[in-house]
């Protein structure tokens, strides 16, 4: 039951997290492997805050509004429910387990919030593992447009199902678990963060009244910061899980801009900065936390109700 609520309560999230998510990749990728340039003479031409549709989150929504119209703000939203729920039933689920059975609970405050990481991000890398391929598909059906507003590579998907079998015919198994170690390491650090802190700071709200007095209120105070620091240290890793799963690949199979993890780290470190890292920040923020806002408190919720119904 707990993998189920799980589940349940990140896809009731993902739909209104979803045009954040949008415009947070198409930020990720514009401007690839470009250096910024302010347009001074003498330097080379590469990409300007002036000539970037997506510099900001209000110049990214109309971008897409004027060029793909209202639809265009839910690109890829049967892929991203379905990863949501693949991922976090498992994730969720395996962490609930977890703190059923008092694993996450050490001998000190201290100890305590580092099992709370540690299964965080165990719980996260299984549940990133099962729903790899779709995370993959979102971020190429969310990528793509037309003109001016296309960024990074341009995959000719025209839908989830067709993606997935699309890939499998062409890649095999290998195909749709391609950019792997991306996905696994973004998961496993947002995971860690987003899990260990929403669980330490319901337990600290929890000493107050006004937390005591609602699950929903408590639940929301800890979503707020959690959604924080979940940002603050998976930014970087979901810059590069976005841009090794929709990079293009070689007739082997093999991406064209990047390898691995570490060289998509140093390439985009080298070419675009500590900013090219940070890319989608603020969009990636407000994704972020009202997701887990929406996401832990629909399952604390859930949870809830379900002792209520159970009698648990």
């Amino acid at each position: 039951m707990d993998f189920l609520l799980g589940g349940c309560a990140a896809t009731c999230a993902g739909f209104f997290s979803n045009p954040f998510d949008v415009i947070k990749t198409r930020q990720q990728l514009h401007g690839e492997l470009l250096q910024r340039t302010s347009g001074a003479p003498g330097t080379t031409p590469t990409t300007t805050p002036a000539s970037n549709p997506y510099s900001s989150v209000v110049r990214s929504f109309r971008s897409i509004l004027r060029s793909e119209g209202v639809l265009g703000l839910q690109k890829g939203l049967v892929s991203a429910l379905a990863f949501q729920f693949a991922m976090n039933s498992v994730r969720l689920g395996i962490y609930q387990t977890a703190e059923n059975c008092e694993w996450t609970r050490g001998a000190s405050p201290a100890g305590t919030l580092l099992r709370s990481i540690g299964w965080g991000g165990l719980s996260g890398v299984i549940g990133s593992t099962v729903a790899c391929p779709f995370y993959m598909v979102k971020t190429q059906i969310q990528a793509r447009s037309h003109g001016k507003y296309a960024v990074g590579y341009q995959h000719r998907h025209t839908g989830t199902l067709a993606a997935l079998t699309g890939i499998y015919r062409e890649r095999g198994i290998r195909g749709l678990w391609r950019g792997y170690p991306g996905i696994v390491t973004r998961t496993a650090v947002g995971s860690s963060a987003q899990l260990a802190t929403f669980s330490t700071c319901k337990d600290l709200f929890g000493q107050f009244e006004w937390a005591r007095d609602s699950v929903a209120v408590n639940a929301f105070a800890a979503s707020m910061v959690s959604g924080f620091f979940t940002c603050v240290f998976m930014s970087p890793f979901d810059v590069i899980a976005t841009r090794l799963f929709n990079q293009g690949v070689d007739a082997n199979g093999r991406g064209l801009l990047y390898r691995s993890v570490a060289d998509c780290f140093t390439k985009t470190l080298r070419t675009e900065g500590l900013h090219g890292l940070y890319k989608g920040f603020v969009p990636n923020y407000w994704r972020i936390a009202p997701h887990t806002i929406l996401n832990l408190t629909f399952w604390d919720q859930f949870k809830e109700w379900r002792d209520l119904y159970y009698g648990y």
